[in-house]
């Protein structure tokens, strides 16, 4: 295994992505999507990592892992993955790859950024126009959340300790994680590299490729809602550019 970056070296929590192979649809229904969480729950041991929040979209999948040592989370998303691909291929009678890459990862190395996450998590069938409040979409961590700020007990396939261990303070309660504030630069930072993943692309590339950047400001300020000043001043370029990049 090559060198690990630091920036790995000085966090426990990680935003996953996992995305099927050219976009496909590989969590196109209940059944497909049940297993996949079926997978998590029971079949794929977890003994040296936490799932703190997860979504499970059509195409693709976000979690939020909690693990002190990145070689765990390498191996169990790539035994998770593995067997489900087995599962879509023999469903689907097919061979080949399901999923694009092993898994994507961002590491969290902030309190703020991590309550970021798990709102940014959620809200992905929200942004996607597949419900219109987020807990009617029965394929996320949210309703967990919801339970266990309403009324302190389990809920779902993950105990509260796996939720609740992250809010050991005396300042902050679980019920944050679900109407927390966002930070724009946190935000605009997850909805970049979720950009990234899903167009398949390298981070400098938005740069070097006029038409990138029109799409990225797209989907930053129509799919996220991001104001176009705050996109102007995180990647830092002028109201001229910016409204050239409209056109």
């Amino acid at each position: 295994m090559g060198r690990i970056a630091r920036q790995y070296l000085e966090t426990s929590f990680f935003h996953v992505m996992v995305q099927g192979i050219n976009k496909e649809y590989i969590f196109k229904n209940e059944r497909y999507i049940n297993r996949y969480i079926q997978l998590i729950r029971e079949e794929i041991p977890r003994d040296n990592l936490k799932i703190i929040a997860f979504c499970i979209m059509n195409n693709h999948a976000h979690f939020l892992i909690n693990t002190q040592k990145i070689e765990f989370l390498s191996k169990y998303m790539q035994k998770l993955n593995s067997c489900y691909a087995k599962y879509y291929n023999y469903m689907e009678e097919r061979c080949g790859y399901v999923f694009r890459d092993r898994f994507k990862s961002q590491s969290i190395n902030s309190k703020r950024y991590l309550m970021h996450c798990v709102k940014y998590i959620h809200e992905n069938p929200l942004k996607a126009n597949m419900v219109k409040i987020i807990q009617n979409y029965k394929y996320s961590s949210y309703n967990f959340y919801r339970k266990i700020a309403n009324n302190n007990e389990a809920y779902g396939p993950f105990s509260i300790e796996e939720i609740q261990f992250i809010c050991n303070d005396n300042t902050q309660s679980i019920g944050d994680f679900v109407d927390v504030d966002n930070n724009i630069e946190e935000s605009i930072n997850s909805i970049i590299t979720d950009f990234v993943y899903k167009e398949n692309i390298k981070l400098f590339e938005i740069f070097e490729n006029s038409d990138i950047l029109k799409k990225l400001i797209k989907y930053l300020k129509i799919s996220n809602n991001i104001k176009y000043t705050d996109i102007m001043k995180y990647l830092d370029i002028t109201k001229g550019t910016m409204e050239r990049l409209k056109r």
